[in-house]
């Protein structure tokens, strides 16, 4: 594929305007300015630099020396109500044709010279309004006292009086270019650096938006700075950085990936109530805290039994956001597509070492489903020592990833082939799932923030070196780090259609809720029978997976990839030309060189885990 294949997916954010931007739509019939306009052409009160104007309404006019007798003719009702007429128009042109209604022009019956100009008056307007069908002439100071108006009015409606006697021209005021507007080449320029940028949807959130994703090291304020170094290397001038930000915000529906923390959406939305919302919310609330309490408990309580029991081991395991291949400073990498790699790590408490394990791989060698988080489970349980005959996990609530019938099917597979006799698989309370795993990722993102990754190599090296050496003792070595190939995963699918037959109801006909499990217990001396219950506290029930039948074990697993996974031809591209430009090291192009690509394949925002609430009681994705 050529160069320009990537052209479509740069420009795609441009294409997508119309589905949305960064910032809110601005309505500008709402601002208070134009709102206080309207009531002005309304002729309503009205504030203007803040000071109350009055409506409007007809000024006192001395009519005693006017042949006409205006004041006479017309009385102080009828004055208003000429003027609320007048006004209630609220239209440019309307108002316009009504003053060409009510004037008309002739030529002067009498002409005197004009001293200051030496010139004569060419026409002589007259006044009129309408009283009971009547059209009544009055003079000019009480017509323009009664519409209060200028004679300004009057003479722009006859200087754009058309042939048959209407208005013919248009409202100009506010339509004029203002001085310091940016020049349209300006604007295409900074549009084009904006979709240099290379993005991606989200996994996720596809559905329910459109927003595209930049990388989670850039920001507008960065963005600007490459923007006027480019600028300034082509000897161009730039556009001011409000600019830029208005261009992104207003013609961009485009954000910059940053990974969530663990935050309970409950507690926020409690915290943020009013006293009735929190009256309406307090039941779920106080149940909400209590689970929470009751998953901290029992972790601890696990934590202290493994430390002292040697036949016992309690562990904690999360995958690390998502890190990427190449990853350094230099700016050309933000404008460039990269490899995703995976970190899942497992924190083990037991009675010798806190030991840390890393399994790690990158996008070719696998995805981040329960096929690999299952693999690694399988991996770190069969290494277990032999006295070990009890596991205690514990993990997050993702259904995806961790608290699905997958996962599942490969516990139930490892504790009756292997030496352990019972594996218990726990979850904390979304939104309150603080691990002791979480310190390796900080550990290691914290060793990664000044040293450069251009392999996988690089980033097991980081992993190696991120327990600091104040920590390694006799019961903190540094973590042991493991890669996996796209040969070393497991088919996780292919053994739950073999001892999975039966998810959805337990042995009393119960439905079985998996999104609000809060324990799995697999033991030896109960074979294909999955133990649950939704409270920490409390009894198991008993789920038969296999119904009435005899299962059909397999002796050796099946392998869940025969090739490595193809990446995009546009990030290949993207690869290649970093490897050009010398960035990434020369004896690693033959590398990127040889990685498989597919047409088919569109790069997607790997999102971060989402962790079920327990609300939904759905099953489907398990």
């Amino acid at each position: 594929m050529s160069e320009d294949d990537k052209t479509p997916k740069r420009c795609a954010a441009r294409a997508d305007v119309s589905s949305g931007s960064r910032w809110r739509k601005r309505n500008p019939s709402k601002w208070k300015r134009n709102v206080e306009k309207e009531k002005r052409k309304g002729g309503l009160p009205h504030k203007i630099k803040h000071l109350q104007r009055a409506a409007k309404v007809p000024k006192t006019v001395n009519c005693l020396m006017c042949r006409f007798k205006c004041a006479q003719t017309f009385s102080e009702e009828k004055q208003k109500e000429i003027c609320s007429t007048y006004w209630k128009l609220d239209d440019y042109r309307r108002q316009k044709d009504f003053i060409l209604h009510c004037v008309t022009s002739s030529t002067p019956e009498r002409r005197r010279l004009r001293q200051d100009s030496g010139t004569h008056r060419t026409d002589a307007k007259k006044y009129f309004f309408e009283q009971e069908g009547e059209r009544i002439r009055v003079c000019q100071a009480f017509f323009l006292k009664t519409l209060c108006i200028s004679n300004k009015v009057i003479l722009t409606a006859f200087k754009h009086k058309s042939m048959c006697g209407s208005f013919s021209g248009e409202d100009l005021r506010g339509k004029h270019p203002p001085a310091n507007k940016t020049i349209p080449e300006v604007i295409e320029d900074v549009k084009c650096h904006i979709e240099s940028f290379p993005v991606v949807e989200s996994h996720y959130s596809r559905k329910s938006t459109k927003r595209l994703y930049l990388d989670s090291k850039l920001s507008i304020a960065q963005m600007y700075h490459l923007y006027t170094d480019k600028c300034k290397n082509e000897g161009k001038m730039p556009a001011s950085q409000i600019t830029y930000r208005r261009i992104f915000g207003n013609e961009y529906n485009m954000s910059f990936y940053k990974p969530k923390k663990d935050r309970c959406s409950l507690c926020a939305k409690y915290d943020n109530a009013t006293h009735e919302e929190k009256l309406r919310l307090q039941e779920q609330y106080c149940a909400h805290q209590k689970r929470k309490e009751e998953c901290n408990t029992a972790k601890s309580i696990d934590k202290e039994r493994a430390t002292t029991d040697p036949s016992f081991v309690s562990a904690t395991f999360d995958l690390q956001s998502v890190l990427q291949i190449p990853s350094s400073d230099v700016s050309l990498l933000y404008y460039s597509r990269k490899l995703c790699a995976y970190n899942f790590t497992v924190y083990e408490c037991s009675t010798n070492t806190n030991s840390a394990y890393c399994f790690a791989w990158t996008e070719i060698n696998g995805k981040r489903g329960s096929t690999e988080i299952g693999t690694c489970l399988f991996d770190y349980l069969t290494g277990l020592p032999e006295q070990v005959t009890e596991v205690s996990l514990f993990s997050d609530t993702c259904g995806g990833q961790n608290r699905n019938k997958h996962v599942a099917a490969l516990l139930l597979y490892d504790v009756q082939t292997t030496h352990l006799q019972e594996i218990e698989h726990k979850f904390l309370e979304s939104g309150h799932t603080y691990m002791e795993v979480d310190s390796m990722h900080s550990a290691i993102e914290k060793a990664k923030k000044y040293v450069p990754v251009y392999s996988m190599q690089d980033w097991l090296v980081i992993f190696r070196i991120a327990r600091s050496k104040r920590l390694r003792n006799k019961r903190n070595e540094p973590y042991i780090v493991k890669e996996l190939k796209y040969s070393d995963f497991y088919n996780i699918q292919q053994l739950t259609q073999l001892l999975m037959k039966n998810t959805t109801k337990d042995v009393t006909g119960a439905t079985v809720k998996w999104l609000q499990v809060k324990c799995f217990k697999y033991s030896k001396e109960a074979p294909w029978v999955l133990q649950y219950k939704y409270e920490h506290s409390g009894e198991y029930q008993a789920i038969r997976v296999l119904g009435k039948g005899r299962a059909a074990c397999p002796k050796q697993l099946l392998k869940a990839y025969s090739n490595p996974l193809p990446i995009s031809v546009a990030k290949k591209n993207d690869l290649q030309k970093l490897c050009r430009s010398g960035i990434i090291p020369e004896e690693l192009h033959g590398w990127y060189n040889n990685l498989p690509t597919s047409d088919t394949i569109t790069d997607i925002l790997p999102g971060p885990a989402v962790e079920d609430s327990g609300s939904d009681d759905s099953e489907d994705d398990h």
